[in-house]
C-alpha cells in the first residue's frame, strides 16, 4: 500500500512540474495577418514590420510568423518609416490588420481592438 501511494505521489509531482514547465516557458509564437488596401500597393511605398522589410504580398495579403509581445507596423516611401499602429502578438493566436494605402497618411483597420474608441486606437491585438 505504502509503495502505490510513494508511485502517485511521484507521478504527481511530475505532472505538476510538466504543467509549470508549460507555463514558464517564457515566449512562444503567435501569427499576424496583414491584408493591403489596395491589393497591389504602390511600389513606392514599402511596409515595415520592427525594423524588418517586408516583401511586396501576393494577392494583398500575407500571414507572418512573430515572437509573442508588441511590434510596430510602419511605412515608408523615403527614407524611415512612419509608424501606422502597434501589432500585439498573443501566442498561437492571429493578430489581423488591414492597411489602407490610399489614404493619407495611411491607417491600420483592426479587427479587433483595446480599448473602446477604435477610431483613435492604433493598438491592434489578437
Amino acid at each position: 500500500m505504502r509503495k502505490v501511494v510513494l508511485a502517485a505521489g511521484a507521478a504527481a509531482a511530475l505532472a505538476l512540474g510538466g504543467i509549470a514547465a508549460c507555463k514558464l516557458d517564457g515566449g512562444g509564437t503567435g501569427y499576424v495577418e496583414i491584408r493591403t488596401v489596395p491589393v497591389t500597393p504602390p511600389p513606392s511605398m514599402t511596409l515595415f514590420l520592427g525594423s524588418a522589410k517586408l516583401d511586396p504580398f501576393k494577392k494583398g495579403s500575407a500571414v507572418l510568423r512573430q515572437s509573442v509581445g508588441t511590434h510596430k507596423l510602419g511605412v515608408a516611401t523615403s527614407g524611415d518609416p512612419i509608424p501606422l499602429c502597434e501589432l500585439v502578438v498573443k501566442k498561437d493566436r492571429i493578430t489581423t490588420v488591414t492597411v489602407s494605402l490610399l489614404e493619407r497618411p495611411p491607417r491600420c483597420q483592426c479587427r479587433a481592438t483595446s480599448g473602446t474608441d477604435a477610431a483613435s486606437n492604433k493598438r491592434c491585438e489578437g
